[in-house]
């Protein structure tokens, strides 16, 4: 019985229960269809790690507040965040990654990069 790659279409050699010729190949397959299968959890990465470049493009040019409608700003997605906490005066505090910041009135204030170490 021939059996042959998933991926490439190379003759498979080995064990019966093999369905691919090499790691590589095995990798390929499932990054293809979890990628098309839209992983949910993929996608919410996709946008947390663009949030945090912008933010991180933001805090490196040395502005600490900034309007959400600013062109720095663009592609910024407000519904994704990795954490928030409410101050003792009821604010909220959001995290992305290690980026902290206050939003009040569609502006980020006291946008700052926590160290993480």
């Amino acid at each position: 019985m021939d059996r042959f790659c998933r991926e490439c279409g190379a003759p498979i050699t080995g064990r019966r229960d093999k369905r691919f010729c090499s790691d590589a190949c095995r990798t390929a397959w499932h990054n293809h269809v979890y990628y098309h299968q839209g992983c949910p959890t993929a996608a919410v990465n996709r946008v947390l790690a663009r949030n945090r470049r912008i933010l991180e493009a933001v805090c490196a040019a040395g502005v600490h507040s900034v309007s959400f409608s600013d062109r720095r700003m663009a592609g910024y997605d407000r519904r994704y965040f990795t954490s928030m906490k409410l101050s003792p005066l009821r604010l909220a505090r959001y995290r992305v990654y290690e980026y902290s910041f206050s939003v009040l009135a569609g502006r980020i204030f006291h946008l700052e990069r926590l160290d993480t170490r």
